[in-house]
């Protein structure tokens, strides 16, 4: 898998929130999409520059791999997003910007259908070590687990945690993520380490009406990894406005429009839903990021708890 980083400057107005909306698919063949997602672009540690790195699969045939991104941020009541870019992977574009995650073996590193990744700190335990590599990879609960569970292959990075991609599920039952195990085995060691990951459903009451999108932003309680959830409305049952296709439309206020359109069908108060991730037993804080339609206009808008505070979850 490649691990492609990409830079943001904030400018002279620095945005509350930077998002990379991104596609993968082979050059030779560009309407087969291997992956689309976005990611939170998160401060990189110099001023003003903010950084994320995409992790992205290999064409399964082989050959260059076509990576097409753009931006988007949220300031002052109002989203902005760039024009977007096409990089090929390998390529000199990129060079200095590219590294790879040794995969070992098939594994199990696919979600099910429907479903994405989130990004997580591997849960080391306070004896394991912080430097060298380390081997992590998902499946069901074993009593004796195998190597082989751990498929992949990270450096640790300057002394912290790796951050990696976690499935939502491997397994879905009536809409539900089903909980499953992240197997991780520090360099040189033979027993792979357990952690159950069980997600959490977490909602918005729209009480006026006027929320046409909604998202959840989340992390650990030491916010080393960021993640972003699109919230959905409550039975929605529409095909043509889902709140997933928004940052990938090519007409995003046509986009807007029609879904507003439909969810007039939906009366207020309407209940947006989603769901947060983690190891069992850790807590999840969240807040909410909106937009309003209001006199034909999208605005953009912060929802946080009472106390003006994060909420959190205990998975």
């Amino acid at each position: 898998m490649y691990v492609l980083r990409r830079l943001f400057h904030d400018g002279f107005d620095r945005p509350e929130l930077v998002l990379i909306h991104y596609s993968a698919a082979p050059e030779s063949s560009p309407d087969t999409l291997l992956v689309r997602s976005t990611a939170v672009v998160v401060p990189s540690g110099i001023p003003g520059t903010r950084q994320v790195r995409l992790v992205l699969p290999r064409p399964p045939e082989g050959g260059p791999l076509l990576v097409r991104y753009l931006f988007s941020t949220v300031g002052g009541g109002r989203e902005w997003f760039s024009s977007p870019y096409d990089v090929l992977l390998p390529g000199p574009a990129t060079a200095g910007d590219v590294d790879e995650i040794e995969v070992e073996g098939e594994g199990n590193a696919v979600p099910a259908p429907g479903r994405g990744m989130f990004r997580l700190a591997l849960p080391l335990r306070p004896d394991e070590p912080r430097t060298g590599t380390v081997r992590f990879g998902f499946g069901a609960m074993r009593r004796k687990p195998s190597l082989s569970l751990c498929r992949a292959r990270v450096a640790h990075a300057h002394g912290e945690a790796p951050v990696v991609e976690v499935p939502e599920a491997l397994s879905v039952l009536k809409n539900y993520p089903m909980p499953f195990f992240l197997y991780h085995v520090p360099e040189g060691g033979t027993v792979p380490l357990a952690d159950k990951i069980n997600g959490a459903r977490i909602t918005l009451r729209d009480a006026e009406g006027d929320i046409v999108c909604a998202r959840a932003l989340w992390g650990d309680r030491s916010w080393s990894a960021h993640n972003l959830t699109v919230m959905e409305v409550k039975n929605f049952a529409s095909e043509e406005g889902r709140a997933s296709g928004y940052f990938h439309a090519g007409d995003r206020e046509s986009f807007l429009r029609n879904r507003a359109a439909v969810l007039a069908g939906h009366p207020p108060p309407r209940t947006f839903e989603g769901f947060v991730f983690g190891p069992s037993g850790s807590v999840v804080e969240y807040c909410f990021q909106v937009l309003r339609l209001r006199a034909g206009e999208a605005v953009a808008s912060w929802v946080n708890a009472p106390s003006g505070a994060n909420w959190s979850i205990t998975l």
